[in-house]
């Protein structure tokens, strides 16, 4: 009866943590066609990932480099930005 607790257990953990669905986020800008990525964000999971996809991110400074340092063609102003979650970038 022990071993049968302890198996059931392990499934309950393991089933409640396979149900945490996080992705790596970054900042975009599409500028004359092309998506530029602006900025990692990191990792978002569940509910904070879902809100983080629908609602963009703010940009608080003007940015006139990618987040690999490369210039982008026209500044970027500050104001909301869309966000992409669980992509290779």
């Amino acid at each position: 009866m022990k071993k049968v607790a302890i198996f059931l257990g392990a499934v309950a953990v393991f089933s409640l943590s396979s149900c945490n669905k996080c992705a790596e986020c970054h900042a975009a800008a599409d500028i004359n066609g092309t998506e530029y990525e602006l900025m990692e964000l990191g990792e978002y999971c569940d509910d904070n990932l879902t809100s983080i996809e629908a609602s963009g991110y703010d940009v608080t400074d003007t940015l006139y480099v990618t987040a690999d340092g490369d210039s982008l063609p026209s500044p970027v102003y500050p104001g909301n930005v869309e966000v992409h979650c669980g992509e290779d970038h």
